[in-house]
C-alpha cells in the first residue's frame, strides 16, 4: 500500500506538537503509518538550517511545491534514501535518488516534485538554505567558484538545477554530527550553528569546484536508458552481498560500462560502488537492531570479509562504530 500526501494541507492534518519562536521551531507528524519530525533554525546572512527525520510503516509519496525564490539548498543525507520524481523540468533529471553518505546542492524555484519514501526505512537529512548573494558579502575574487555559482552570484535569476556533489567527507560528517549534538542554548547556540553551517558551505563549494567529473554533465539519457539504469539499481538491491561486476551489470542491462557508471551517478547521485556500500551499511545497521548476530556475522552477511574494514566504513558513514550504535540503541 502506498500513501500519497499532497501539499501542506495533508501534512498539516497530521502535524502535532508544533512549537516555534523568533528563530527556531519544530513540528512532529505522528500517524498510524509512521513518524516525521522537522526542526528548523533561522540564522544570520539569510541562512536557514533544517533537520528532518522520517520513518514510515507504509510507502509514502509526498508532493512538495517549491516557491519561486531562487534560494539554494545544500542537502546532506545522513541515513536512508529517497527517490525523487521531478517531471518536465529543464536541466533537472526526471527521476533521481538521494542516498546516505552523499551531499547535494540544488535550486528548484517554482518546481513541483514527488518524494518516494520506502516503508520501514529510517531517513535523516540536514539542509542548509542560502542565497548566492552570500558570496558577494565576502570581498574577494570569485574566479575559483563553480561557473553556475558565479552566474548566480552576479545575477540570481531563477536557474534550476540539482547537482550531486559526491561523498560526504569525514570532515563534513564531523560538522554534521556537531550540529546534531549542539551543546549550547539560545545566543551561543545560534553562534555555534552559524559557524558550522558556514564551514559546511565552504567544504561543499570546494568539493564541487574540485570534482570536474561531476561538473561535466555531458551525457544525456533517453527514457529507455534511464529505465535500464533503474533496472541496474534493482539488480543491485537483489544481489547483496554478492553484486555483479560493473561489466556484468552493464551487460545485463544492455549498456556499456562507461554509460552505466556515468549514468548511475547522473540519475541517482552516487556511483555504483557507493550505492552498494551504502545499501550494505544500511542493512547492517538494521541487523544490529533486529538480530542478536555478532558484529562479525553481520559484516559477513552484508558482504564484508574484514571486520575492521566493515567497522571503518560504518563509522565513516554514520559517525559511530557498530558496537557503539548497538549500545546506543540499548541492545
Amino acid at each position: 500500500m502506498t500513501i500519497r500526501l499532497t501539499g501542506t494541507e495533508d501534512f498539516g492534518e497530521f502535524c502535532k506538537d508544533v512549537q516555534f519562536n523568533d528563530y527556531e521551531g519544530k513540528a512532529k507528524l505522528s500517524t498510524w503509518f509512521g513518524q516525521n519530525s522537522h526542526r528548523w533554525t533561522i540564522l544570520r546572512h539569510n541562512l536557514g538550517l533544517s533537520i528532518s527525520d522520517n520513518e514510515f510503516s507504509q510507502a509514502i509519496i509526498a508532493e512538495e511545491k517549491h516557491d519561486n525564490s531562487p534560494e539554494l539548498t545544500s542537502k546532506f543525507f545522513l541515513s536512508g534514501a529517497v527517490r525523487t520524481v521531478t517531471p518536465n523540468v529543464p536541466g533537472v533529471s526526471d527521476d533521481y535518488e538521494e542516498v546516505a553518505g552523499y551531499n547535494y546542492l540544488f535550486c528548484l524555484p517554482d518546481v513541483r516534485e514527488f518524494e518516494h519514501f520506502n516503508a520501514n526505512q529510517y531517513t535523516q537529512n540536514i539542509k542548509i538554505y542560502w542565497n548566492a548573494d552570500l558570496l558577494s558579502s565576502f570581498q574577494s575574487s570569485f574566479d575559483r567558484l563553480p561557473a553556475l555559482l558565479e552566474q548566480l552570484k552576479e545575477n540570481p535569476i531563477k536557474e534550476r538545477f540539482h547537482q550531486p556533489l559526491g561523498v560526504t567527507t569525514p570532515t563534513m560528517q564531523l560538522l554534521l554530527k556537531q550540529i546534531l549534538q549542539c551543546p549550547f542554548r539560545e545566543t551561543l547556540r545560534l553562534m555555534y550553528l552559524e559557524a558550522k553551517v558556514l564551514e559546511l558551505l565552504v567544504l561543499q563549494i570546494a568539493q564541487w569546484g574540485e570534482n570536474h567529473q561531476v561538473l561535466q554533465r555531458s551525457l544525456f539519457f533517453r527514457a529507455d536508458e534511464i529505465e535500464r539504469l533503474h533496472q541496474a539499481k534493482a539488480i543491485l538491491n537483489q544481489t547483496l552481498p554478492n553484486p555483479p561486476s560493473l561489466l556484468d551489470l552493464a551487460s545485463q542491462i544492455g549498456l556499456n560500462d562507461f554509460k552505466l557508471k556515468r549514468g548511475f551517478r547522473e540519475v541517482f547521485g552516487t556511483t555504483v560502488l557507493g550505492y552498494v556500500q551504502s545499501l550494505r551499511l544500511e542493512q547492517a545497521k538494521q541487523l544490529l537492531i533486529d538480530t542478536n548476530l555478532t558484529i562479525a556475522e553481520i559484516a559477513y552477511q552484508v558482504g564484508y570479509e574484514s571486520i575492521s574494514h566493515f567497522g571503518y566504513l560504518f563509522k565513516r558513514q554514520f559517525g559511530i562504530t557498530p558496537r557503539e550504535y548497538r549500545k546506543q540503541k540499548g541492545l
